[in-house]
Parts: C-alpha cells; sequence; structure tokens
C-alpha cells in the first residue's frame, strides 16, 4: 500500500502527528516546528468543535478563513496559517510534503505555462469573480504537479488514462472540491483543444458529480432555539456577559463570528445606530443596523464586563494580557447549544455558521427578497444565499407546476 493509501484515511489527529516527525525528519528549525505546532492545536479544535474527524482541505480553508481572512498574503505568519493547511492535504494526498506545497507556487513551469496562462486569462474574462480565478490557479498546480510526476512535459501527451488517474486521486475531498476541480478540467480540456494545444478534447469523458438536495441544506436554529441558547449562558459574570453579546450580535445580526470578535470601538455608531466593518473573509465593507438589544448588551458588557485593556477590540480574553479574542470562540457557542438541550442532526455540522443560517432562513420566510438577505449577510452575490430557498416550503410550494394527465 501506498504512503498517500495510507495517510488519505488518518484521523486528522495522527496526520498532524505524521506531520511534524515528518518536518523533524525533514530538518525543520525548531522555531518552525514550534509555530506550527501552535497552528495545529487550533486546528484541531476547529475539527472537533465542527464534527469533522478526517482532514479536508474545505474544512481546513474555511479553518484559516475564520483565523485570518482578508488578512492572508498581508503577514508572514497568517501565511503560514495557509501553509499548514497545504502540508496536511500534500501529506494526506502524497505520502509527503513538498518543499514548496504546490497549492501555493509562484508560477507554472515553461513547458505549462503559456496555455495555462491563456486559459486563466480566458476565465478572468468571463467575468468570474477573482477569488475564484484564484481557485482556477490552485487547481492547475495540482494538474501540472501531477502530469510532471508521470513524467509529462507537454499538454499534447496527455491520454484518456492520465484524465481518469487523476479523477481518482480526487476521492476522499469535499464533494464540492470535487465538482469544481472536474468543471476547471472540462472547461481547461475544451480550451486546450480550441487554441490547438491539444488535438483532443476528453472532457465529455469526465464524470459529473451530483448533489442531492438533502446534502446542500444548511442546519438551522428555529427563533425558539435561539432564544433558548441566549438564556442558558450565565451573563452574571464578566466572561458570560462578553459571551452573551457576542453570541446575540451573530445571532440577530447574522456576522460571522469572526466579525463579531473583530468589531472595535469605531465600529459602532451610538448615535446614528450603525454597525460598520470590514468583512475578515472578503475584506468588503459590510454596514448592518445596531439593534437595540444587541447594544444594551454591548454596553453592559462594556461596563460591568470588560477587563480594563488597550486592545481596540470591544471584546477581549479575560486573561492577562486582556488581548483580542481566538476564533475557537465556536467551542462556547458549541457548549452554549449542548446546554440548552437542543438536538443537532447527526448529518450536518452546527456552529457559528448555523446562526447566520437561520436569520436568511428567517428573512426569506418573511419575504425578503434574496438581494437584501446577501447584503445583510455580506455576500459578494445573491447566488450565495439561494440554498435557503430549498429550506422555505412555502416558497417551494409557489414554485410548484400543476401536473395534468
Amino acid at each position: 500500500m501506498r504512503k498517500s493509501e495510507t495517510t488519505q484515511a488518518m484521523p486528522v489527529g495522527e496526520l498532524v502527528a505524521t506531520l511534524y516527525a515528518k518536518m523533524r525528519e525533514y530538518g525543520y528549525a525548531q522555531s518552525s516546528l514550534e509555530t506550527y505546532r501552535r497552528i495545529c492545536e487550533k486546528l484541531l479544535d476547529f475539527f472537533e468543535e465542527n464534527g469533522v474527524a478526517t482532514f479536508d482541505i474545505e474544512t481546513g480553508r474555511r479553518f484559516v478563513w475564520e483565523c485570518c481572512g482578508a488578512q492572508l498574503g498581508t503577514n508572514g505568519y497568517f501565511k503560514n496559517y495557509n501553509r499548514a493547511i497545504h502540508m496536511l492535504s500534500d501529506l494526506q494526498r502524497y505520502g509527503m510534503i513538498f518543499k514548496q506545497s504546490v497549492l501555493t507556487m509562484k508560477d507554472f513551469s515553461d513547458e505549462f505555462k503559456p496555455l495555462f496562462g491563456e486559459y486563466l486569462e480566458s476565465v478572468r474574462k468571463s467575468g468570474i469573480a477573482e477569488g475564484s480565478v484564484h481557485a482556477y490557479r490552485t487547481h492547475l498546480f495540482r494538474l501540472e504537479s501531477f502530469l510532471q510526476d508521470r513524467g509529462l512535459v507537454r499538454f499534447d501527451q496527455i491520454e484518456l488514462h492520465h484524465i481518469n488517474t487523476y479523477t481518482e486521486t480526487l476521492s476522499g475531498y469535499a464533494r464540492n472540491t470535487i465538482s469544481f476541480t472536474l468543471t476547471n478540467l472540462k472547461r481547461l480540456m475544451d480550451f486546450a483543444y480550441q487554441n490547438g494545444y491539444h488535438s483532443k478534447t476528453f472532457s465529455n469523458s469526465l464524470p459529473t458529480v451530483g448533489f442531492t438536495q438533502s446534502s446542500r441544506l444548511p442546519a438551522i436554529f428555529t427563533a425558539d432555539e435561539v432564544e433558548r441558547i441566549l438564556e442558558n449562558i450565565d451573563n452574571n459574570n464578566p466572561t458570560g456577559k462578553r459571551n452573551y453579546a457576542i453570541i446575540l450580535t451573530v445571532a440577530k445580526l447574522g456576522l460571522r463570528v469572526s466579525d463579531a470578535l473583530d468589531l472595535r470601538f469605531d465600529s459602532i455608531d451610538w448615535d446614528k445606530k450603525r454597525i460598520s466593518i470590514k468583512q475578515r473573509k472578503t475584506g468588503i465593507p459590510l454596514e448592518l443596523p445596531l439593534l437595540e438589544d444587541v447594544g444594551w448588551a454591548i454596553i453592559e458588557y462594556l461596563k460591568h464586563g470588560r477587563p480594563e485593556s488597550n486592545c481596540k477590540n470591544i471584546f477581549v480574553c479575560h486573561r492577562p494580557p486582556y488581548d483580542e479574542l481566538s476564533v475557537n470562540f465556536s467551542k462556547t457557542i458549541s457548549r452554549a447549544v449542548q446546554k440548552a438541550g437542543i438536538k443537532t442532526p447527526t448529518n450536518k455540522t452546527v456552529g457559528t455558521h448555523t446562526f447566520r443560517h437561520s436569520i436568511a432562513t428567517s428573512m426569506l420566510d418573511n419575504g425578503v427578497k434574496l438581494t437584501e438577505i446577501a447584503q445583510t449577510l455580506g455576500h459578494t452575490s445573491p447566488e450565495s444565499s439561494e440554498e435557503y430557498i430549498a429550506l422555505n416550503v412555502n416558497m417551494l410550494q409557489q414554485c410548484a407546476l400543476e401536473v395534468t394527465f
């Protein structure tokens, strides 16, 4: 059995331990080992909180976005979060870690650069968001590494069996990752054929990944469950006041928990009753109304719960040096959900994101347009909010067609 097959099914904890061993074997400095140890400890907490036992790149990327978001690429330390995910992915897929992860290579090799460069430019001109173009580029690095590993130095050397083998390596990835990769591969093969880089197109031979509706539906809390969660937070102490204010902010405004933790004193205009932030995940500004109960909860924390600190964030850690809170606050929410006695579906993860799903579904139930829901949640397009239609039975019934016999 190959190493990649052995590591592919490893529990995430074992995979992390194997990564440490590999890094020591490859002669990484002790300071680097310590840096990645701290990052991986947070990662293990995140996977546990989200009920994910085996490493997958999608959950890994969600972890990175929760921790770093728009700060990725602007700070050397935050880049290490991304690098840690890439090393774990390489180790899982290939049984080894690359000196430079194929996900973060700066440029393509001379042999593949003309085709891949032209292809990405065509993708960009089609109007696809720059973040998605980056995802396409990431996939091409993976494909290039795969082809070179098999001794292929020109794109026109690719045969159908190479394509089939490449698709087999996707097993174990999240369904939407597989779907995206195959869609990109089909598009690339068509582009190569149409522009003379290959005499054949194998796009029709590639499989299509189907989605069942139930696998795509997000978990949600009912309004009653949200109230039960809030009622079960002990806000008679400083930490409880902080946690109550954060969870109330997330539950009532639909903020990502990372954005709630990033709230600063200058984020709130008390006179206009507005909250203005720059979203950590997207870097896009977002403005929301400051609801009365949210405002009073924040005031209660500031007056009777927040320790003295020079930190510009409203919510801080309650242990010295009273700095900004870690994104691992999601564990606090998980405990609040359990304490409220709320049963969670076995086939869905429930966490901080569930409040966003819940508020979107509630807005849809009340006839709010998808464009307005997208604006509230800070989505870059209304399409990101369309999955909530499937949770609205009344709207689905309105879409039904009368069947005549």
